[in-house]
């Protein structure tokens, strides 16, 4: 037993020395935003069908009299076909007066098969109000499955948590 505790320290002690860093449930679910797809692009050449999903957002909500609960948003886009992929085009947030603030997929990217890419507006974010909106521009090469486009929102203080999602809407067409 005294022995066993002194091999682990040793090992511990050995791990500090040579840099070697045992990675934690935190390091491995902690957020990264979806990596770019260029290079990968090749194999999904482009089409000229797509679609356009509306997916509302809340910066903040309202509680206790107007008082804003500031919330924490993450976009999921699943693609729902098990044996194609499809491509995320474009994803841009707006305002609660429909301005553009950011696109958040400068490159297209490739989801695989019931793969999924994530992206994330910080509570510390406040820009895009209680009426934020993300509009997705999606395509693939042949019929497919279309993907599942949901935010959900996270508000965590001292007296409250709230979580709640919002599905996407197909919208007619991709905004200029």
């Amino acid at each position: 037993s005294i022995l066993g505790a002194i091999t682990a320290a040793a090992v511990v002690v050995g791990m500090v020395y040579l840099g070697i860093r045992l990675e934690t449930i935190d390091d491995r679910l902690s957020f990264r935003p979806p990596q770019s797809s260029v290079g990968q692009s090749e194999s999904v050449p482009p089409t000229s069908e797509g679609r356009a999903v509306y997916v509302p957002a809340y910066s903040h909500i309202y509680s206790r009299g107007g008082q804003a609960f500031l919330l924490e948003v993450t976009l999921s886009i699943r693609n729902s076909d098990p044996t194609l992929p499809i491509r995320v085009d474009r994803v841009r947030f707006y305002d609660s007066q429909g301005r553009e603030l950011r696109d958040f997929a400068e490159t297209p990217i490739t989801l695989a098969p019931l793969g999924t890419a994530s992206y994330l507006v910080e509570k510390r974010d406040t820009e895009g109000g209680s009426g934020a909106g993300f509009v997705v521009e999606w395509s693939a090469d042949e019929a497919v499955n279309p993907p599942i486009v949901e935010s959900v929102m996270i508000g965590v203080d001292t007296t409250h948590n709230l979580s709640f999602t919002s599905r996407g809407q197909p919208i007619s067409t991709a905004l200029p």
